[in-house]
């Protein structure tokens, strides 16, 4: 997850779907990932990120979810780049832009599978950029660039392929973005979105529900689209839909039930001695930290009831 909207800190939220939302207090999407709040912390200590951002794409489910600690969580977050980038069917030669590449990963991964394919990574933290130049800005069809997803400055039909990865929910318009994608794409390129979304119109109403709150202040978003939707406004965008795949059973689920494990150990005396043991850096946690994830864990669990972790895939309609 990373930013490319139109401000960092967006005080208005304005879907077109959602004009009668009420207007609540600013994002402050940096925040999400700078390492203020518990739970980003807690994600850290398990070898989560820094060059990638997303929540990753597990082996194990359910009751066993606690495995995934075994592997590096890095591991599972490359899987789901690698997992939505098999959605993009990328030819040769192809042009693909990653919008929302945070520190250019998510990039070099497509180039590195798709080495004579033209990748091109944004982002709209120019301090995502200068790392991602660092890193992985050393070979031939790969570049980076600060930008902003409502805004490509891009010339119309210039890509083949667009990939967002755990993104748009930042977006203070998704409307926006997805015309944006769709001007930027060339007829029957294809935009793979994965994001959160709604599971129903319905569900919207828990927006406010104070778990979500919650929810909403450690990811910083304001709202999300529901899935029926994203497919509504993505065909007034002129694209066609052409699968919506629900990973929640493969990422918001396992990563659940690691949270709660971990979650679990933090609020008793002996199961901080096992983190301490497996992680001696798990002693910066304060009994308020754990308390801390804890209420962090209820919120999120109440949250999945009513959202789904979706892979959307869409065509742009060809020229009559």
């Amino acid at each position: 997850m990373s930013v490319a909207t139109g401000s960092a800190v967006a005080d208005v939220f304005t879907d077109r779907s959602c004009a009668d939302r009420q207007r609540i207090a600013p994002l402050d999407v940096r925040s999400s990932y700078d390492g203020s709040n518990v739970v980003f912390r807690l994600l850290r200590m398990e070898t989560w990120g820094p060059a990638l951002m997303n929540l990753g794409y597990y082996t194990f489910r359910g009751p066993l979810a606690f495995l995934n600690l075994v592997a590096n969580l890095e591991a599972a977050q490359r899987r789901l780049v690698m997992e939505a980038v098999d959605l993009l069917e990328v030819g040769r030669r192809h042009r693909v832009l990653d919008v929302a590449c945070g520190r250019g990963k998510s990039s070099f991964i497509v180039h590195c599978l798709f080495p004579e394919a033209t990748v091109v990574g944004l982002d709209l933290l120019s301090n995502n950029v200068q790392v991602a130049r660092t890193l992985f800005d050393q070979v031939d069809n790969l570049s980076y660039v600060s930008g902003d997803a409502l805004h490509l400055d891009f010339p119309d039909e210039s890509f083949d392929r667009v990939l967002c990865v755990e993104a748009a929910f930042h977006f203070p318009d998704r409307g926006r973005f997805l015309r944006e994608a769709c001007r930027v794409l060339r007829p029957g390129g294809r935009l793979i979105v994965v994001d959160f979304a709604w599971n129903t119109d319905a569900d919207q109403k828990h927006r406010d529900d104070p778990e979500t709150r919650l929810v909403r202040g450690v990811w910083q978003w304001h709202d999300l689209f529901s899935v029926p939707e994203y497919e509504r406004v993505a065909g007034d965008s002129g694209f066609e839909m052409l699968s919506s795949s629900d990973w929640s059973h493969r990422v918001t689920r396992p990563i659940q039930g690691l949270f709660q494990f971990l979650s679990t150990l933090g609020n008793s005396r002996w199961g901080r001695r096992i983190l301490l043991w497996k992680n001696p850096l798990y002693r910066s946690f304060s009994h308020a930290d754990w308390n801390e994830v804890a209420s962090a864990v209820r919120a999120h669990a109440h949250f999945h009831c009513y959202s789904k972790y979706m892979a959307f895939v869409f065509e742009k309609r060809c020229k009559r």
